[in-house]
């Protein structure tokens, strides 16, 4: 098994850098917690390493385990550990709590932010050690490329201190705290999607795999309906009458379009801005509506509206994280929403207000840089 042989890789640099057998044992701990077949292969791949401290945790091992067949399998480990030259004792069955019962430490933590327009969003996984400080996972994903940096340090608590605020005072969006194993779940499915688009991982995500999937859960829906049901949300209508006042709010200021897909109805806008046909400025705004109208329903298909979908799922958990339930609870009646085809005749205020709001922001940027660029009329 992948998994097992990365996890004795990980035991052999362990004790090459001194690590105490206890310090060991408090790392294998959640194996005990898995599979018989799993622990069976665990033990039985110790017995490759030639160390007294690996006897001492296959020992401890042996004391917390109840099943014949695996205890079974750890005599044998430590039968052939012994006819390799390493000594150790059997400590009496009634002798009392184990030596290598896992220290206490304290559960792992998690954090995240909103996402850019992009849909990046970045997020902290914190696994604490007995003894020795904690792990320091945190990288940058995409909900349409997956993993887009990683990096994975041991730190003290005091650095990890350090290191936090200095991210939270240079983040665009407010970090909150987020269920560490929904950060696990978060990362492994940047990795499938990176995996997927024929990416490479970055090489210390790679590294840090095996404690991500000890951490992850598995989650059928978004962490938000957690905390507001769907069935409270569905059919308040929000969504619809006033999805549009989300985009005045910090979180979703930063939201547009990208401007390879807009520019087209950027320019169509703006010829019709600049054209003659039209004999007044009615004539003028109902072309505009059109292609206002043209825009939101050739960008939105199904599946954008899903990816959508679940990026305001996900804001409505940092706004309610923010103790902003009303945000929450409108931002998530908009993702529901989104389930629905769009009806042309009736425009969506959310999507509408977005595509109005990224076509003006490519008209300005445009005049702006044509007011930046040097006149070639000659002044008398």
């Amino acid at each position: 098994m992948e998994e097992v042989q990365g996890t004795i890789e990980k035991v052999k640099t362990l004790i090459q850098e001194g690590k105490s057998g206890e310090e060991i044992f408090q790392f294998l701990s959640s194996f005990l917690d898995q599979s018989s077949e799993i622990v069976e292969k665990l033990a039985e791949q110790l017995a490759t390493l030639r160390h007294e401290k690996t006897a001492r945790i296959l020992l401890g091992m042996l004391e917390e385990t109840k099943e014949k067949r695996v205890r079974k399998t750890i005599k044998r480990s430590l039968y052939r550990l012994r006819g390799k030259g390493i000594s150790f004792e059997e400590a009496p069955r009634d002798r009392g709590r184990s030596i290598l019962r896992p220290l206490q430490t304290e559960p792992p933590e998690g954090f995240g932010t909103g996402m850019d327009f992009l849909g990046h969003r970045l997020l902290i996984l914190v696994i604490p050690h007995a003894g020795r400080g904690v792990t320091v996972l945190d990288g940058v994903i995409s909900d349409t490329q997956g993993l887009i940096n990683f990096t994975g340090a041991e730190m003290t608590r005091k650095e990890f201190k350090g290191f936090f605020e200095n991210l939270r005072e240079k983040s665009l969006f407010p970090l909150v705290e987020m269920e560490a194993p929904y950060v696990g779940f978060l990362f492994s499915q940047a990795y499938q999607l990176t995996l997927g688009k024929k990416g490479t991982p970055p090489e210390d995500y790679l590294h840090s795999k095996n404690e991500i999937e000890r951490v992850k859960k598995e989650y059928g829906r978004p962490l938000i309906y957690a905390h507001l049901p769907k069935d409270e949300i569905e059919g308040d209508g929000q969504g619809f009458t006033r999805g549009a006042d989300l985009l005045k709010d910090d979180l979703f200021v930063p939201w547009i379009i990208e401007e390879d897909e807009i520019r087209p109805y950027g320019d169509a806008l703006g010829e019709a801005q600049e054209s003659k046909l039209f004999l007044n400025q009615a004539q003028k705004e109902a072309r505009f509506q059109e292609i206002y109208l043209k825009a939101m329903t050739e960008i939105f298909s199904e599946e954008r509206r899903r990816l959508y979908q679940h990026r305001l799922e996900e804001t409505a958990y940092i706004f309610y994280k923010l103790g902003k339930e009303e945000e929450a609870r409108l931002s998530l009646s908009v993702a529901v929403d989104l389930e629905r085809p769009l009806n042309p005749f009736q425009p969506h205020p959310f999507l509408f207000q977005l595509v109005v709001k990224s076509i003006r922001t490519l008209l300005a940027k445009a005049q702006g840089k044509r007011e930046k660029e040097p006149s070639l009329i000659v002044k008398p």
